[in-house]
């Protein structure tokens, strides 16, 4: 009997793998060569032109070095980059195919892989995918001895790969465990995407690199992203809206180990053009970040139903006016609509940090039920912010002509114009020793946005004493905070101005 089992299974078997055999392409026989000189980028797409008419089928990209410019994969393909293979991006703008659209400097139309109006499309394997990146840069700023000058950020040429892999308008999207480093701008974008699925994937460039976002959703809708580790300089996951795109709906993501001199999590900035709704951020380590969580409308786009929990950061970023949570509403200029952030809850969140969490809206604008629970923040030294603040030129830190007091406010939270803020079990816990830590007293820091270089004095940890809240115009909510102080006895715990917000300590 068993016999006669093997003797039927074995045709099953050999026709099981003749078919895998038929749906696997090897670039190798298209041509390609591995020897990281020689431009393969004809035999890749040949090869993905092989699947696609067979009806799909895996590219499979073995080990070896594989220069190449633009592929453009296609329905019911995998492209795998096998374990020691690098797709290895050209120096030379001329071997990418310009696309039709390039909204802003980072979104351009050079890309080394495009799926554009595809369906069941993965990108997986355990290979590298590398932009090649500082070949876009401009040289590094260096010192005598020929080393790069930090913190000092990198100036990328007019015309660079940004970004790395372009997704756009496709449906059920994988990208699993491959590495992408280098990225000559934007690494991974998501643009009108729905049902995409990004599971394992590292992400790692140069820490000053320009405008290096790790993983950008633009206008997609359930979008999931878990088990991903983003080292890079640019924000490592953020969700965007831009004119060209729809809105943006039922994202996650969690299990994420995350490292950037901007911000961990984020929601918008300028690309805030449509509403954003339905999004869950938890289990997440955030490190080194000047934010590690930051919800920003510039442009009328309206967000809410936002959950985000379990997560730890420290915010030791050579940069001034760190903070670990932000929620910004403004007008990016007179001509935007205005917008609001409703409906958030931030719980679980410990960080390390010498900044203070900002929550403001201008006029007209709203930020509405928004609910911080149980969180911890720890002051190796705690920030002066008033040295700084005039003439501050980031996009993404309040105007002080707008927040004239809020801006050098001293407290470990600073709200203004927030209808219902709910700050639960919250704790803070001060400098434990009269000096500044040695890793967080950086010589020289940058101001995000007008590039100003600072040169603090860290001859004491408390360059300033914080309440525990600053507020002003706070309507409704509550405040219950017992275990919280401020950081010395001459300050008062809550400062509050034309607010009726509830203390329930």
């Amino acid at each position: 009997m068993r016999n006669r089992l093997f003797l039927l299974l074995c045709p099953l078997l050999l026709i099981a793998q003749l078919l895998g055999a038929q749906n696997s392409y090897t670039i190798t026989d298209f041509g390609a060569v591995s020897d990281g000189t020689t431009l393969n980028t004809s035999a890749i797409q040949q090869a993905i032109d092989a699947a696609a008419e067979a009806g799909g089928g895996t590219i499979i990209i073995p080990p070896g070095t594989w220069l190449s410019g633009t592929i453009f994969l296609k329905s019911n393909t995998t492209l795998e980059v096998a374990a020691g293979a690098t797709l290895l991006g050209s120096s030379r703008i001329e071997d990418y195919t310009a696309m039709t659209w390039g909204h802003n400097k980072d979104r351009q139309p050079y890309h080394l892989i495009v799926a554009q109006g595809q369906h069941n499309v993965s990108i997986k394997g355990k290979g590298t995918i590398d932009g090649n990146g500082e070949q876009f840069w401009k040289p590094y700023e260096k010192d005598n001895a020929g080393n790069m000058i930090v913190p000092r950020w990198i100036m990328a040429r007019d015309k660079k790969v940004s970004p790395l892999i372009e997704l756009t308008g496709s449906q059920n999207i994988y990208v699993r465990d491959v590495t992408i480093k280098t990225g000559g701008g934007w690494n991974l974008h998501i643009h009108d995407c729905d049902l995409v699925k990004i599971q394992g994937v590292n992400i790692i460039n140069n820490l000053y690199s320009p405008n290096s976002d790790g993983i950008d959703i633009t206008g997609s809708s359930d979008v999931m992203i878990s088990d991903c580790y983003i080292k890079t300089c640019d924000d490592a996951i953020c969700l965007k809206t831009t004119p060209d795109s729809r809105s943006c709906h039922r994202i996650t993501i969690t299990n994420c180990v995350l490292e950037t001199l901007c911000v961990g999590l984020k929601l918008g900035c300028n690309e805030s053009f449509k509403d954003i709704t339905d999004v869950t951020m938890s289990n997440c380590v955030v490190n080194n970040s000047s934010r590690a969580v930051g919800l920003y409308v510039r442009e009328g786009a309206v967000y809410e139903r936002i959950n985000i929990n379990n997560i730890v950061a420290n915010t030791n970023a050579p940069l001034i006016f760190n903070r670990p949570i932000q929620f910004m509403v403004e007008k990016r200029n007179p001509e935007s609509k205005v917008g609001g952030i409703r409906d958030v809850t931030i719980s679980n969140f410990t960080a390390t940090t010498e900044g203070r969490i900002l929550l403001t809206a201008a006029d007209g604008a709203f930020l509405e039920n928004i609910t911080l629970r149980d969180i911890t923040l720890r002051y190796p030294m705690i920030e002066d912010p008033r040295p700084m603040v005039e003439g501050s030129g980031s996009s993404q830190f309040p105007k002080i002509d707008r927040h004239p007091e809020a801006m050098g406010a001293l407290a470990a939270v600073v709200a203004e114009n927030v209808q219902g803020l709910f700050l639960e079990n919250f704790r803070v816990f001060w400098p434990a020793t009269e000096a500044t830590p040695e890793a967080w007293a950086h010589p020289e820091r940058i101001e995000n946005g007008s590039l100003r270089i600072h040169r603090p004095d860290y001859s004491k940890a408390r360059q300033a004493e914080f309440s525990v809240l600053w507020g002003k115009n706070l309507q409704g909510g509550q405040i219950k905070a017992p275990l919280a102080e401020p950081s010395d006895t001459e300050q008062k715990k809550y400062i509050l101005q034309n607010s009726d917000i509830q203390i329930l300590d």
